[in-house]
């Protein structure tokens, strides 16, 4: 029997040979074998530190509340400490994600390094792709014929940036950058003796845009080897 300090009282289950009635146990002759002991916990409402403990005997369990101190008349019991709560999984915040941008004068880079395109190089090409075909023209600046410096001046004057006449004027007028930094848009010069004697705009990939010479017309065509600069608009 269990106890409570309200006065309720709980049955515990206990073996079955050990159910008798009072008047079968007072009959029992006392030099005959006890029944089995029965099972009993007195449960008060005095307060204890420790938490609730499960309490099992007979095939029964019995919990007493953590404010509860148990105390046993007879039996055996075994205390069955409450499992404690796993602990709370920690969230790492994910990371940051997105491409990296950085900003060289007016331009917005979207990627560096050779082959790099820019808000303005993509312009640039896009507008210099527009004059595929047209002929080599010596002095020429108009879509009706291009010299080499003439046709690179024609492009960026598009988008209201206005370039110097010749190539070598247009190196010396623009930022120079190494070929593992260059992008598209910026203009490849060729040079001898310290002067630029010829230019087209980078197309990246070893690429370009230019008007060659006298007989062809402006094409998009590998960078020769040769003595090379790049050079980057910064108006």
């Amino acid at each position: 029997m269990l106890a409570i300090s309200t006065g309720l009282i709980a049955a515990v289950a206990v073996p079955a040979n050990a159910v008798a009635s009072r008047a079968e146990t007072t009959s029992v002759p006392a030099a005959a074998p006890a029944a089995a002991p029965a099972y009993s916990a007195l449960v008060s409402g005095s307060p204890v530190t420790t938490s609730a403990t499960a309490l099992s005997a007979g095939g029964a369990t019995l919990t007493a509340p953590s404010a509860a101190v148990v105390s046993f008349e007879s039996g055996a019991f075994t205390a069955v400490p409450r499992p404690a709560a796993p602990p709370r999984p920690r969230v790492q915040p994910a990371p940051e994600t997105g491409t990296s941008r950085s900003t060289a004068g007016d331009e917005e880079t979207r990627s560096t390094g050779t082959g790099g395109t820019s808000a303005k190089g993509s312009s640039v090409l896009s507008i210099a792709a527009r004059y595929v075909g047209t002929p080599y023209l010596y002095g020429g600046t108009t879509p009706r014929g291009f010299d080499c410096s003439g046709y690179t001046r024609y492009v960026y004057a598009q988008l209201g940036i206005s370039l110097p006449r010749t190539a070598n004027e247009q190196m010396n007028a623009t930022r120079r950058v190494s070929q593992s930094e260059a992008r598209v848009g910026d203009l490849v010069f060729f040079v001898s003796g310290g002067r630029a004697y010829h230019n087209g705009i980078y197309a990246g990939n070893g690429m370009m845009y230019d008007s060659p010479r006298s007989g062809k017309t402006v094409s998009k065509r590998e960078i020769w080897d040769a003595t090379i600069v790049f050079g980057r608009v910064t108006g």
